[in-house]
């Protein structure tokens, strides 16, 4: 179509717009596009929200920086209020700010600020008043009270934060009653990581599936490497091997990139370690770096093509 043709469908659009009384914006909104408020509005959503998150940025800093500079001055009681105070004021405010949509923008850095000072705090208390004793008592107090509150949050706000903090705090809750019941440090990666593993895949399915790649890498990684640890030097040695391989699969059923990241860099790290066990002072050993050269290119080609024909197409 050229320009003159152009501006006849223009003038033709207009006069029909004009004799049945539509706007310019219903013509964008049919078409698709937003309107020049629409347009004013999401611009002025995100400066709001970058707004908001660098204000409670700055105001951490400097909460922090403050704690810092005068700690060594401080008492205990002043100590436990500028820390275990502040958290807990953080969370009340940002409780309070669930009830008032005007304030949507700073309940996420409140829960983070209070995410970490409130353990903080509890820490202090401890060891300010505390009387010795095992640590890993006051952990477990410590993460099992914070991952209530958040878990108590959550079921009230339904906001992805406070589902983080409660699978953060649940992780280290039971980290350490497997650390105080003396299981092996195997043994807890293995079930911590599989659990980890379950729950990503559980909050996949729901809208808080953003999170999910920060639970998939640790879970992935603490699971095999608890798996190679338990079978290294065993004859069951190559389980590590086919774990890894059934993450490439569980991450095309998932379709999870990272999970897939962390399966092929634990087969290339599997493959380095057992090349330089078995095959380090054999003559053969340049041919074999060659050979695992052109391996990590094949698997490196079949991992960006499982990402794309499968993990990425249907995700």
């Amino acid at each position: 179509m050229d320009a003159d043709d152009r501006a006849s469908a223009l003038n033709q659009i207009a006069a029909i717009a004009r004799a049945h009384h539509v706007s310019a914006a219903e013509i964008a909104a049919v078409l698709g596009e937003p309107s020049p408020n629409e347009k004013r509005s999401r611009a002025r959503s995100v400066l709001v929200r970058v707004l908001g998150v660098l204000g409670g940025t700055f105001v951490f800093a400097g909460l922090g920086v403050f704690i810092a500079l005068q700690w060594s001055d401080m008492n205990s009681a002043s100590r436990v209020v500028v820390t275990l105070g502040s958290g807990v004021a953080a969370f009340v405010l940002a409780v309070v700010s669930l009830r008032d949509r005007r304030f949507d923008n700073a309940t996420t850095p409140l829960f983070l600020i209070a995410a970490v000072l409130e353990p903080t705090g509890m820490v202090v208390v401890f060891d300010e008043f505390g009387r010795g004793g095992d640590w890993r008592m006051a952990s477990l107090i410590t993460t099992g009270t914070i991952g209530a509150q958040f878990a108590a949050t959550y079921k009230v706000s339904r906001l992805s934060t406070p589902l983080f903090a409660t699978i953060f705090f649940a992780t280290a809750f039971w980290w350490t009653t497997l650390d105080l019941l003396d299981a092996d440090g195997k043994t807890i990666a293995l079930v911590l990581g599989a659990t980890l593993l379950l729950t990503a895949a559980g909050v996949d399915r729901t809208t808080h599936r953003a999170m999910t790649p920060i639970w998939y890498l640790l879970g992935g990684a603490a699971f095999l490497g608890g798996l190679f640890d338990l079978v290294d030097r065993t004859p069951f040695e190559l389980a590590f091997l086919v774990a890894a391989a059934s993450f490439v699969y569980l991450s095309i059923v998932l379709h999870s990139r990272t999970l897939l990241v962390v399966a092929t860099l634990a087969i290339l790290a599997y493959t380095a370690w057992y090349t330089g066990q078995h095959f380090a002072d054999s003559i053969g050993w340049p041919l074999a770096l060659i050979a695992f050269g052109i391996f990590m290119i094949a698997l490196s080609a079949l991992a960006f093509r499982i990402d794309r024909d499968y993990v990425h197409a249907r995700s």
